[in-house]
């Protein structure tokens, strides 16, 4: 057989192989059924992203994620997701200092923070909040993440404050339609 039909049967065989692995990785997924919607991002086994990587929004009034892509702002309910949300970040060139908007809002009346989940306050289970925070200044009534040394750290801001959107889903199965968290 010339060399040039072994290097083609070769690389034909390999090509069968990759074929093959990918098969095998989509049927793990398929099996496993945990999918995130496009365009969010699987980030490590269990969290969906969707960072609104566009000019900061200039109020939290106005909300890409529930506007444009009908779903939530992050809500983190671990020192794991928040560790991993923050690693994330950095990998993908967000700098120390970036602000990101989260669901977490004053409730009205209230001086503590919840997540904010389509009008339903929802209590923080897990908090990392900077020095002196929250404060009970008035009209910083929005729970602010700002990317500092490898960590989320939480702030009360004003919802006037320039900051990113982070929107997240569920890990959905094959057969779920629903794009909302929590």
């Amino acid at each position: 057989m010339p060399n040039g039909q072994k290097a083609r049967k070769k690389g034909n065989l390999l090509l069968g192989l990759l074929g093959l692995l990918g098969f095998v990785v989509l049927s793990l997924d398929a099996v496993n059924g945990k999918r995130c919607k496009v365009p969010y991002e699987k980030v490590q086994e269990k969290y969906c992203y969707f960072i609104a990587d566009e000019e900061p929004l200039h109020t939290s009034f106005h909300n890409f994620c529930y506007q444009e892509k009908k779903t939530s702002r992050v809500c983190l309910d671990s020192e794991e997701e928040m560790r991993i949300l923050a690693r994330h970040l950095y990998e993908i060139g967000f700098q120390n200092g970036t602000q990101f908007w989260s669901a977490g809002h004053r409730w009205p009346g209230d001086m503590r923070f919840y997540w904010n989940y389509f009008g339903r306050a929802r209590a923080l289970n897990y908090s990392n909040w900077a020095p002196d925070e929250p404060t009970p200044r008035m009209g910083r009534n929005c729970l602010i993440l700002t990317l500092r040394a490898g960590e989320l750290l939480m702030s009360s801001e004003s919802c006037y404050t320039r900051a990113v959107d982070i929107c997240e889903q569920t890990l959905n199965s094959e057969s779920d339609s629903r794009t909302v968290i929590h």
